[in-house]
């Protein structure tokens, strides 16, 4: 019963803190959206910075799930893992679309609670490109000059900066219902042709 209590206060905390970021959220919002006391929110979460940092775990969840995934792919080649990982981010920014909208806003203005979580996970997903990098390149698939810093850097930026836009693009911009999918799999593409040995 404890448990569906702190998951009810998250999932309604998660749309207020994604739309309105963390310092326009009250607890009693939360609260009312919750239908619980606002003093469940202290008691799970131990006040507001708690239940944020609760939420963005959540909203990180799958990226959780995508490295524990690519981490027991021992055998699979650089190219595997990194397409492995480009399929991913258009289906976890599909099925959690305010993850983009919390990447932004930590990123733009990072609040104390939520910056340690975000680099988290921002790290964690570096380090899983960087390295499937390096092994392309000692495999001999990836250009030996790469600087693994920048290459990480930028196919992290190619894949998220499009979800993190996408409310702009639509302004003047059609995109279908599959857009994310096509739009992964067509930088993916463009992206290896730059980086391949030719």
């Amino acid at each position: 019963m404890e448990k569906d209590t702190a998951d009810k206060i998250i999932e309604a905390a998660l749309p207020l803190f994604a739309k309105k970021g963390f310092v326009a959220v009250s607890i009693r919002e939360i609260a009312d959206t919750a239908q619980v006391n606002s003093s469940a929110i202290s008691y799970y979460f131990k006040g507001k910075e708690g239940l944020y940092q609760a939420v963005l775990e959540k909203a990180f969840s799958p990226v959780q799930e995508l490295l524990t995934t690519a981490n027991n792919m021992h055998h699979a080649k650089a190219m595997e893992r990194l397409a492995l990982y480009t399929k991913a981010v258009g289906m976890i920014h599909k099925e959690r679309p305010y993850l983009a909208r919390f990447i932004n806003s930590e990123l733009a203005n990072p609040t104390a609670c939520g910056a340690l979580v975000t680099k988290k996970h921002i790290y964690q997903l570096y380090q899983f490109i960087n390295s499937a990098l390096a092994d392309g390149v000692a495999s001999g698939d990836f250009s030996s000059d790469l600087n693994l810093n920048y290459a990480a850097i930028s196919l992290a930026g190619i894949m998220n900066f499009y979800f993190i836009a996408t409310p702009l693009f639509k302004e003047f911009s059609t995109l279908s219902e599959h857009s994310g999918e096509d739009y992964t799999s067509q930088a993916l593409r463009i992206y290896l042709d730059g980086i391949k040995v030719r």
